[in-house]
């Protein structure tokens, strides 16, 4: 396996070449079926009294969604030129999304202050090796009963892919909805939910604290 800073580096250096690009390319949510649902029903399903952590925010759509929807959104993201797409299209309004950067392996964020944590497609560019890691930062953040919704690609193996939806090279990691309940369980987790979307080789992992 590459070492973890070149992964970071890489991936995260090819998003944000790729930064306008990508995030225009990925704006409509009717080109991801079942996505705006599934952001509606984590919004649901996270406690209210907290705010929520948009983890890997990338252009920010999905915070915008759920600052539209009542909720106070911390938007994180590695990737800086990201973070400034995603800071530039926020819209003023009655609770627009704050904005940090973040490595997922080291959230700057206090133990149990965040009501839910919502990760569309960010932790798959994190290697097995350090998957349980991740979750267990996850789970530090949450208050007890707060919630996080997670989406991975199925399949298996990791390692640097090549273009795709964007140019650059981006580190992937594969894995099935068994095997990742299974490393929800051991960071802590528990009532684990598998919600397979409308897009071909997607699911979701929802999850309790």
């Amino acid at each position: 396996m590459s070492d973890i800073r070149d992964i970071t580096r890489e991936t995260c250096g090819s998003y944000d070449a790729n930064a306008r690009t990508y995030t225009e390319a990925s704006e409509d949510y009717e080109q991801f079926p079942g996505l705006h649902a599934e952001v509606v029903e984590f919004a649901r399903l996270a406690p209210h009294h907290l705010p929520v952590l948009d983890l890997g925010c990338g252009g920010g759509r999905d915070s915008r969604l759920l600052a539209s929807l009542g909720r106070t959104v911390i938007a994180g993201d590695y990737a800086p030129v990201m973070l400034d797409q995603a800071r530039s299209r926020s819209t003023a309004g009655d609770r627009p999304p704050s904005f940090v950067r973040l490595n997922a392996l080291a959230l700057p964020i206090r133990p149990a202050s965040v009501a839910g944590v919502w990760a569309s497609g960010s932790l798959l560019h994190i290697p097995v090796a350090l998957m349980e890691h991740a979750l267990t930062e996850i789970h530090r953040v949450l208050i007890p009963g707060g919630v996080t919704a997670i989406s991975m690609r199925t399949g298996e193996g990791e390692g640097w892919r090549n273009g795709g939806s964007m140019e650059g090279r981006r580190w992937f990691t594969f894995t099935d909805p068994d095997t990742f309940t299974k490393y929800l369980g051991k960071t802590g987790f528990s009532d684990t939910r598998i919600h397979y979307s409308g897009r071909p080789g997607w699911f979701v992992a929802i999850a309790v604290r």
